[in-house]
């Protein structure tokens, strides 16, 4: 396997600082240690993921826009050369959020709206209130002046009154693009709001396309890895390109973590890369567009 191909996407922690209370977060069993990513190494990653081609989403356990060293992150993503992003929840949208969104400039914002039933809302996000959040969506799209890159991600819980198509039918009355997801059990840490059945993986797709750098520099097995349990490669230590090849080495066999047995992240079941890594940026686009469509099968 081309040692690209686990680093086709990335998932970069700036913090797992958050000021959410999520219902749909397993956050009270964080236990990886908290904090902020060094801008050196951030430099560093950037500087090396930029060179294979990668797609950078910066999420986590935490909102990115915590980092306090916003300023420097802005000047390090403008210089890298790297197609970048990141995902935030609807409620953090505030003015002042929504600013330093704008002087990220990133190619593309996934804002989380879990349901557009106003009180399911309300009960996932805990004193938050879904017009209000509605309107600071659209605060965002007025302030980069227009839509484009912004979409919407709807995790279906299983007491979610709204239904799918209804869902679908009022994004697209917006205006804006929504992926549906199913609401799992975030690595067996989250209990009762689960659509999906756990099953035992023994090559994960996702390990081979998809990686998550903590914001210690820690590679990660899996996003969902709250313990740090899963580490395969400290990058302040080795480079991105012995950080592929240990993963690669690991999918030879079955997946070694616990974490893995019982597993319902249903990116999970996408098969291993069989075609050369794609060349070109409009290539990798329509490859993730693929594999995200399988995701959803």
């Amino acid at each position: 396997m081309d040692r690209r191909w686990p680093f086709f996407t990335v998932d970069i922690e700036l913090t797992n600082i958050c000021e959410q209370n999520c219902r749909f977060c397993p956050r009270e069993k964080l236990t990886r240690p908290a904090g902020y990513i060094d801008t050196q190494l951030l430099q560093s990653i950037m500087r090396q993921l930029a060179a294979i081609g990668s797609r950078v989403t910066f999420c986590g356990m935490g909102n990115p826009l915590l980092h306090p060293q916003w300023s420097e992150i802005c000047a390090i993503c403008h210089a890298s050369g790297v197609k970048y992003g990141l995902t935030i929840q609807a409620p953090a949208l505030s003015e002042a959020n929504v600013a330093k969104i704008c002087e990220l400039e990133p190619s593309f914002i996934e804002v989380s709206f879990p349901s557009i039933d106003s009180g399911h809302f309300a009960r996932i996000y805990p004193g938050e209130n879904f017009a209000s959040s509605l309107s600071s969506l659209n605060r965002l799209i007025a302030a980069r002046g227009s839509s484009r890159g912004i979409s919407i991600t709807a995790v279906r819980t299983a007491d979610d009154p709204a239904e799918p198509a209804a869902t679908l039918a009022f994004w697209q009355q917006q205006g804006l693009p929504v992926r549906m997801q199913q609401c799992h059990s975030r690595g067996g840490n989250l209990h009762g709001q689960a659509t999906t059945e756990p099953r035992r993986i023994a090559s994960c797709g996702l390990f081979a396309t998809h990686s998550f750098i903590t914001w210690q520099g820690i590679l990660l097995a899996c996003c969902h890895d709250l313990t740090g349990a899963t580490a395969v490669a400290d990058l302040r230590q080795l480079s991105l390109d012995q950080a592929a090849a240990a993963k690669i080495e690991i999918l030879q066999k079955p997946m070694p973590w616990p974490i893995c047995a019982n597993c319902d992240e249903p990116a999970a079941i996408r098969q291993l890369p069989d075609r050369p890594f794609p060349a070109t940026e409009k290539a990798r686009s329509r490859f993730l567009k693929r594999l995200c469509a399988s995701d959803q099968s």
